[in-house]
């Protein structure tokens, strides 16, 4: 009987081991996949500006390359001869499921090689069709890869995309080496690694979408999620509200108090936000010191109610500041938008910018409600007050 539980013992045991090794395995994976993976979009944003956006619309693909092509190919195989990425690719939009290949680099006739001119569909449930930044994994003829891209824009529309791939065969070599032995001998070392993997790649993604200073979403988080938001609205008829908000007269706190104390109340400011607002709502810092508040499944009245309740909040708070024995109040204008049909999510933006700048040009601490008569604040005007 002791043996037989003994046996029972030792099998749980060598089980549970195993399925928690290949969690902590599955968990390096993630880990060194995001690695790669966001080196490969890295590369592809630092290379994207040498595509001039104004050759990129007009270019036509024949046998004769001009010269803006000719340079662009020469460019991309220095890069790939000094080791930086195994192949480039570029692509534009033709419509909204359709792409063209425009330059392929190198041009080894392989069979990953795609010829310049081929084009062809996309559906719609592929990753350039979210013409966003992103990377994946892809399997290319001479072994795994990552392939990281960065659209190419002008004027905030997007044309296509820069696409480069980085060989990942031997972070897969590495990763296949590890045997069941290894796995088992090492259980305890696999399984604290594995965590290790898992909370430093929670770590670095959320790292990635947050703002440093603040603590709340960032810019580039803020722009993806607004979108996603919107497509939602128009497909699902779901209503969603964006809120801007603004410190007033932020540069007399700067002037009077010093940097220091002007990133508190920055800092303070995110809080209040963030204590306001719902686990579903998306609170990023914008720019400045101007914070961004995408309210999900909320209509005009509520994000009118919400951005009322927030402005009463802040004006209520005392700011203080030990070291520059600083004791004062802020307050917010603050811009309110409803997404309609046919609006894009940065037009919603536009909306609620003039709306919040509306609130600082007739008196500040209010709520502006975004109106067709309301019209875009000067870009010189947008951080003056």
């Amino acid at each position: 009987m002791k043996t037989k539980l003994t046996a029972l013992v030792i099998s749980i045991v060598t089980i549970s081991t195993y399925t928690l090794g290949r969690l902590a395995f599955q968990g390096l994976t993630d880990l060194l996949q995001k690695v790669v993976g966001l080196r490969a979009e890295t590369v592809a944003a630092a290379y994207v500006d040498a595509i001039e956006p104004t050759w990129f619309e007009k270019v036509e693909v024949t046998g004769d390359l001009d010269q803006e092509h000719q340079r662009l190919q020469e460019h991309f195989a220095t890069l790939i001869q000094a080791g930086y990425i195994n192949r480039v690719e570029v692509i534009r939009f033709v419509d909204r499921f359709s792409v063209e290949h425009i330059l392929s680099v190198p041009a080894d006739q392989s069979a990953d090689y795609i010829p310049p001119g081929r084009v062809e569909q996309v559906p719609e449930e592929d990753l350039y069709a979210q013409r966003s930044a992103g990377y994946h994994g892809v399997l290319l003829e001479d072994g795994p890869a990552l392939a990281g891209w960065i659209p190419v824009q002008r004027d905030g529309r997007i044309l296509g995309m820069l696409i480069v791939y980085i060989d990942a065969s031997e972070t897969q070599e590495a990763l296949s080496t590890a045997t069941l032995a290894i796995l088992i001998v090492m259980a305890m070392l696999i399984l604290l690694s594995g965590l290790l993997a898992y909370k430093a790649s929670a770590t670095f993604e959320k790292a990635a979408v947050t703002d440093g200073l603040m603590g709340i979403y960032n810019h580039k988080f803020f722009k993806q999620r607004l979108e996603q938001e919107v497509s939602k609205s128009a497909r699902y008829g779901q209503q969603t509200s964006l809120v801007m908000a603004d410190i007033d007269f932020f540069k007399k706190v700067n002037d009077t108090y010093g940097h220091a104390t002007g990133d508190l109340v920055l800092k303070q400011l995110a809080k209040w936000v963030t204590d306001t607002a719902r686990n579903t709502d998306v609170v990023a810092r914008y720019g400045g010191e101007e914070i961004g508040i995408i309210l999900t499944h909320t209509g005009l009245a509520g994000a009118q109610e919400f951005a009322e309740r927030l402005r009463l909040k802040v004006s209520q708070q005392v700011v203080k500041d030990p070291e520059e024995d600083a004791e004062f109040r802020v307050t917010i204008s603050v811009g309110v938008a409803q997404w309609e049909k046919g609006v894009s999510f940065l037009d919603l933006v536009k909306r609620a910018d003039a709306a919040l700048y509306h609130s600082k040009h007739t008196g500040r601490n209010r709520v502006t409600i975004y109106q067709e008569d309301i019209l875009p604040a000067p870009e010189s005007q947008a951080k003056t007050s």
